[in-house]
């Protein structure tokens, strides 16, 4: 029986808009070997999130080439393949978004670290207060004794609107009481409750639907409303068609790195270039983001 390919069904929405493609300019991000015990190192995870940063306040916002070869390590892997590896590499591609948006300014708007790896979500833009101008940005980088070893990045041209009226960028859901403080254990939970709600919405359970998410559910994603009900719609409507999982040989959704820092949890596809970014609160998924590299 052949295997069947599913895009993330949450990403997917952005993909039945415009024509899916397998161009892309970077590689999929492999599947981390991060240990479990790695995971708890929350004070190495600080450092290597605090050095990431440098990147976007130092080098791309101040134009601090410097800063750049001081935290690329030698044997810098790049996996955008329009630049070369190494430091140099890693310049050319901020310049290259800076000649694309003239005055384009680097807004860090999420960012995890978690083991060995710094995700960034950030907004590239001449007008970073209007957040429906320039791009949609998503990095991750490997970190090793201080240096940044490898990266991956996916890009996404921001639209002009959204069906929601959120933004690809902002934080709709407030605490009541203000954001809690979670601890390794519950970030480490709350991202294996996400990949795997994920995971089986992606194969055909539409049921996980009830269960996972929170009837609420804000969503940033450009062509899809807020609340589950348009999600189980849509679901519904691209699925009735189509063999379920079991029928197509026991193939499935495939993920690679995932990561969770606070009430986030970052899931990056292994098949396409696209990450999704859930908030979750209190054992339910209330909030995404994605990003889907153009062309794609």
């Amino acid at each position: 029986m052949r295997y069947r390919k599913t895009l993330p069904w949450l990403a997917a929405v952005a993909c039945f808009a415009t024509a899916c493609s397998s161009t892309s300019g970077t590689d999929p991000a492999a599947p981390s070997t991060t240990s479990a015990a790695a995971r708890s190192a929350s004070d190495s995870e600080e450092r290597n999130k605090e050095l990431v940063l440098r990147l976007y306040s130092e080098a791309f916002n101040k134009d601090k080439t410097g800063v750049v070869k001081e935290l690329v390590g030698a044997d810098y892997v790049q996996r955008d393949k329009a630049v070369p590896g190494g430091a140099d590499g890693q310049i050319k591609q901020f310049k290259d978004v800076k000649a694309k948006i003239p005055g384009a300014v680097a807004t860090v708007k999420h960012v995890a670290a978690d083991g060995d790896l710094v995700a960034v979500h950030w907004h590239a833009s001449a007008t970073p207060k209007n957040e429906a101008t320039g791009q949609a940005k998503a990095d991750l980088f490997r970190v090793d004794n201080g240096k940044l070893v490898e990266h991956w990045g996916i890009t996404q041209t921001v639209p002009r609107k959204t069906a929601s009226g959120n933004s690809l960028f902002s934080d709709v859901y407030r605490y009541p009481d203000g954001a809690p403080t979670l601890s390794e254990k519950q970030e480490e939970k709350n991202r294996k409750f996400a990949v795997d709600a994920y995971r089986k919405l992606s194969d055909g359970d539409a049921s996980v639907i009830d269960t996972s998410w929170d009837s609420r559910y804000y969503q940033h994603n450009p062509i899809a409303p807020n609340g589950t009900a348009p999600l189980k719609r849509f679901f519904q409507q691209n699925t009735q068609d189509a063999p379920s999982p079991s029928s197509s040989g026991g193939g499935g959704t495939r993920f690679g790195n995932t990561l969770a820092d606070g009430d986030l949890v970052w899931v990056y596809s292994s098949d396409y270039v696209v990450v999704d970014l859930f908030r979750v609160v209190d054992g339910k998924i209330i909030e995404h983001w994605d990003v889907v590299a153009d062309g794609q």
